[in-house]
């Protein structure tokens, strides 16, 4: 068969080799601008634990051997930082927290099942794994504005069709919280073939009490599975590292999605390393806890609309389209990303970096919208 007679699925959209993410070389040269601030990805900006850096030169003199078939050891290291009396088998382990979403996905759904979710959220990544399977995906938008979860029309969207139900909390991008009265609202008396996939990738930041435990619902025996990611508060974006929590003979179906070796040597090593040293991770969720005081604040100076935010990541509303702001600011150097194709044609989500990058995005910020 030639390649141009080959059936491609319709609902996978390739991402472009030469895209807008790795765009940094060329903003330098189109632009002539000497420094890339980098606010789009939501990393931490002070880097991993130096324990992860000695686990991962202990590695690599090892790399021509294959890592360890299973991954028992980082799950052990996991259950000892979460404890409340979880073992290792409540949990499995992705490359990235996306595939540890995907895993989900391919386990639960098929042709004609539905999938729910609530935009403005991850919807990008949610529909990329579900779409190829044949799966139908059912928006029941967060509330306009105040971007409230509405558990009650949730539980109104769920059909006989229905299997999985995402909830993003801390919600990417909007950065606001889905409350534990809302999360009681959703579960309480889901249909027994409906699972709620709660991806806390950002919990680590969360500060406000109103955030519910999500933990207990999986103690519980609930059919919810919790996704955390290593990509954010632990700074091990690069080595693609996250996991999922549920009851374990969910957690054991999902696994059994996984190819042998599935995990590397680094990221096996790195990701038990990071567990160890729980006071480097507090700094860091302290550190950027602060500056996004801080850059509240100096939104606040400037009159700018923004969301009060639960993760490392503000969303902000101007009145000039996202796209002509985010154009002037690559012209300057920075990185952020606009929410124009999410329905938010004026809101941007800036990254909380270190101080001296949110101050240099706070003056490029003034100086394109006030003139200052």
């Amino acid at each position: 068969m030639r390649p141009d007679t080959l059936h491609f699925n319709p609902h996978i959209q390739p991402f472009t080799r030469t895209g807008e993410r790795d765009a940094s070389p060329d903003i330098r040269q189109q632009y002539g601008v000497e420094r890339i601030y980098n606010m789009a990805n939501n990393e931490n900006p002070l880097g991993p634990s130096p324990r992860v850096i000695e686990a991962i030169a202990r590695a690599a003199p090892e790399l021509n051997a294959y890592p360890d078939w299973s991954d028992i050891g980082l799950r052990r290291a996991i259950v000892d930082c979460l404890g409340r009396g979880l073992t290792a088998e409540h949990v499995y382990t992705g490359c990235s927290g996306f595939e540890a979403l995907e895993l989900i996905v391919r386990a639960l759904l098929r042709s004609g099942d539905e999938l729910i979710l609530s935009s403005p959220t991850f919807s990008g990544a949610y529909q990329k794994v579900a779409l190829p399977l044949g799966a139908r995906v059912v928006d029941v938008p967060l509330e306009a504005e105040t971007f409230r979860y509405r558990p009650e029309a949730v539980r109104a969207a769920v059909t006989d069709k229905t299997r999985l139900i995402m909830v993003c909390n801390p919600n990417n991008p909007t950065g606001t919280v889905i409350t534990a009265e809302a999360m009681h609202e959703l579960m309480r008396g889901l249909p027994e073939h409906v699972l709620v996939v709660a991806d806390e990738v950002y919990h680590h930041f969360v500060s406000d009490a109103a955030y519910p435990d999500s933990l207990q619902y999986v103690l519980d025996g609930a059919n919810l599975v919790i996704v955390h990611s290593f990509s954010k508060a632990y700074a091990l974006a690069g080595l693609r590292l996250g996991y999922g929590i549920a009851k374990p003979a969910i957690a054991d179906y999902i696994a059994g999605l996984q190819r042998g070796f599935h995990q590397n040597k680094l990221a096996l090593a790195a990701g038990i390393a990071a567990c160890q040293d729980q006071a480097h991770l507090l700094r860091a969720v302290e550190f950027l806890r602060g500056e996004a005081r801080w850059l509240c604040e100096q939104l606040d100076k400037l009159d700018i609309r923004y969301w009060k935010p639960a993760a490392n990541f503000v969303m902000f509303e101007t009145k000039m389209p996202a796209d002509d702001l985010n154009q002037k600011l690559l012209e300057r150097g920075f990185l952020l990303r606009p929410q124009t194709r999410i329905g938010l044609p004026y809101c941007m989500r800036v990254s909380l970096g270190t101080r001296a990058m949110n101050a240099a995005f706070v003056d490029a910020l003034a100086e394109i919208l006030h003139g200052k």
